[in-house]
Formats: C-alpha cells, sequence, structure tokens
C-alpha cells in the first residue's frame, strides 16, 4: 500500500471507447492510494485496456453485468483507504480535481461525499447539483422540475451557475468522492438498484443519518455522459423507472406502493415510445 488517502473505483461495462483517457487522466493527477476496475462483463476491448495500461489498476472481472449498485459496492469493498473516488469511465479528472475534493472532506467532517464540477468535452457547464426529489419532480421530469423551482431548486439545478461551494441535496454519480467513515454508518450501495437512483438512494440516506453533502467548484472533471448508457437505451429507460418506484416505494406506505407502480410503468411506456434511440440520453441529461 503507498499509504495515500484515496482508492479509486471505476465500473466498467463495454467502455473501451473512454477506459483508457479516464486512466491517463487518473495517473496524470497520481497520489492514489489504488485503483480498482470492476467489469460488468464487458464484450469489447475493456478488459485489455484496463489491464494493459500503465496504471496497473487492480482488475475485478464479473462474468455478467451484476448491475451498477452492486458492482460500487465490489469495488469500495477491495479498498481500504479513508475515501473512495467513484469515478465512471467517461470520465477524466482535469489537474488538482482529487486533491480539491479531498480538501472539502478534511474542512467538512460531516460531508459524506464531495461533488465536482462536471463539464462536457466541449466545455459547457453539465449540471451536478441538485435536491432531493419529490414524487411530482421525477415523474413529470427535468424540465418541469426547473419551471417548478427557481436558481439552486429542484430535482436538478440546471439554472446555477456552480460557481461556488455550497452544501446540495444530492450530486450527478459520475464523479464523486466519499469519505468510508460515513460509509460504516449509511451502508453500501441498495444493491436492488440496477442502473440508475442508486446514487440518490444514498444521497438520502445519508441525510437521514445526518450526514452531508457538499458541491465545490474548485475540483473539474470532464464527463462525456451516457458512454454505456447509449449503447442500451431501451434497458436504460427501463432500468431507469424501476430504480425510481423502488426509491419512492422505500419511502412509502404499503398501500401506496401499487398505485407508484402503475404510474411509473405508465411513466415508462411513454418514455419507451417517445425514444427515438440514443438521443433519448441527451433529451434526459441535458437542458
Amino acid at each position: 500500500m503507498s499509504g495515500a488517502r484515496t482508492s479509486v473505483v471505476i465500473v466498467t461495462w463495454n467502455s473501451a471507447a473512454v477506459l483508457g483517457a479516464c486512466l491517463d487522466a487518473l495517473a496524470s493527477e497520481g497520489g492514489f492510494d489504488e485503483v480498482i476496475v470492476v467489469d460488468n462483463g464487458s464484450a469489447d476491448e475493456t478488459l485489455a485496456i484496463a489491464r494493459g495500461h500503465a496504471l496497473s489498476p487492480r482488475v475485478i472481472a464479473n462474468g455478467r453485468n451484476l448491475g451498477l449498485a452492486a458492482a460500487n459496492n465490489q469495488g469500495i469493498a477491495a479498498t481500504s483507504a479513508p475515501f473512495v473516488l467513484m469515478a465512471n469511465p467517461d470520465t477524466e479528472l482535469t489537474a488538482g480535481a482529487s486533491a480539491a475534493l479531498l480538501d472539502l472532506l478534511d474542512r467538512r467532517p460531516r460531508c459524506a461525499f464531495a461533488v465536482p464540477r462536471l463539464c462536457y468535452p466541449d466545455g459547457r457547464l453539465q449540471s451536478s447539483a441538485g435536491g432531493l426529489p419529490s414524487f411530482w419532480e421525477a415523474y413529470l421530469g427535468r424540465q418541469a422540475s426547473g419551471w417548478l423551482g427557481g436558481e439552486g431548486e429542484g430535482f436538478w439545478w440546471d439554472g446555477w451557475a456552480h460557481d461556488a461551494e455550497r452544501r446540495i441535496g444530492r450530486g450527478h454519480e459520475a464523479c464523486y468522492l466519499v469519505r468510508r467513515e460515513a460509509l460504516a454508518e449509511i451502508g453500501p450501495q441498495d444493491e436492488g438498484f440496477i442502473l440508475d437512483w442508486e446514487g440518490i438512494d444514498w444521497a438520502s440516506r445519508a441525510a437521514e443519518a445526518g450526514w452531508e453533502i457538499w458541491f465545490t467548484p474548485d475540483a473539474e472533471v470532464a464527463h462525456v455522459g451516457g458512454a454505456s448508457i447509449r449503447q442500451v437505451p431501451i434497458r436504460w429507460i427501463a432500468g431507469s423507472h424501476r430504480g425510481m418506484y423502488r426509491y419512492f416505494a422505500k419511502r412509502a406506505p404499503a398501500w401506496r406502493r401499487p398505485f407508484l407502480a402503475v404510474a411509473v410503468a405508465l411513466r415508462a411506456a411513454a418514455k419507451v415510445i417517445a425514444s427515438a434511440g440514443p438521443a433519448s440520453y441527451e433529451r434526459s441529461h441535458r437542458k
């Protein structure tokens, strides 16, 4: 062990097109205890890229896709540093990003998750902060959520410039730094979430336990967005809505759950009908 304070966990699935650049950025940043790549049954060159990279990440190769939450938990369990950087394979840390996230957690001892400023590869801002959603905010969608709330309010804070350190309800799960001490209290991610909403559930559980989530503009990360999701847009719609139902059903009385199930199923069906292949990701994640 190097004695560094931060480990990195990357979950991959057919991520050959982006993983090399992600690992290159981590190598340039340096200072990590270890880097873990958990592969969920890729059929492309993802494993070869991971195993052949100069960073020499530790690779955990699953024979099938276990889901994002389960793979995240695998990666975290394989690390021992007091902080864990969760990074999607389509992210690239800019210089000093990990140090800025670590500094935030050092300064705020009740902060469980530190969230960076995200940008698209062309430099445009990508919203990475939001609030814990009500059912209707989630159901009506991202743009409706913006209409219902002002700047720095709602499901996604699309109207906020992301230019100040601020306590937030939740962050984008593309990249964030996790305090292991908080995990000892709130537990691992709920593996009932297969694809989406696991991070929102985690943030909600952290808040319920008295932990905080903070955003810092001093850490910047480039994020392509949807590198794996674009390959299976219909599966993503189904998985996302399954996650939406699970999130709200966990927090609803038993008598309300059948109504939630019907409402979410109707929303998913409408999304599938309206879907035009990979473009569905952009419609959901860009204002």
